[in-house]
């Protein structure tokens, strides 16, 4: 690694991503190493049909008192697409574990026009206050401060919604 570019945890959360994939039986490739996005393949039993969909790996980052992601507005397309809004939150062990919120991109575009997200240099900004997050890890049923958290918080490690997408295939 070259110590003058930025370091980024995109890569590490996208193989994460193809790790969790393959264990739910999805195929996956990324020939966009590094870009934070997958593909997806779904074959059927004999390998005739062959279905695609794109999924966007974006990695939280802490600014402040919130968790910040920054997704591509040019990603989202016509095809099968999904959003992966992944964090590591603290456990009570005082491990970080991996947490992602898991939804289909048209679901995303719901909610973002629900919510007026803003946009800065061709990205959509999300923002999430961290105690949001922690309530959602501990799935407390303390108040979330944040309506856009309570939009998304059907979402949080909803791996559902891939499997649903394989299965109708």
């Amino acid at each position: 690694m070259n110590p003058d570019e930025e370091f980024s945890l995109d890569g590490i959360a996208e193989l994460d991503i193809q790790v969790k994939l393959y264990q739910l039986g999805v195929e996956s490739f990324s020939p966009y190493a590094g870009s934070g996005k997958v593909d997806m393949v779904i074959r059927s039993e004999n390998g005739d049909l062959v279905h695609y969909a794109d999924i966007k790996v974006c990695t939280g980052l802490h600014k402040g008192a919130n968790i910040v992601w920054e997704l591509d507005i040019g990603f989202f397309m016509n095809s099968d697409s999904f959003i992966i809004l992944t964090i590591r939150l603290p456990e009570e062990d005082e491990t970080f574990q991996n947490h992602h919120f898991v939804l289909e991109s048209k679901e995303f575009l719901r909610i973002a026009k629900k919510h007026r997200l803003r946009t800065r240099n061709d990205k959509w900004i999300v923002g999430l206050p961290f105690s949001d997050l922690q309530i959602l890890n501990k799935q407390s049923k303390s108040k979330l401060s944040k309506s856009l958290t309570r939009s998304l918080k059907n979402y949080f490690d909803n791996w559902d919604c891939l499997l649903e997408w394989q299965s109708n295939r």
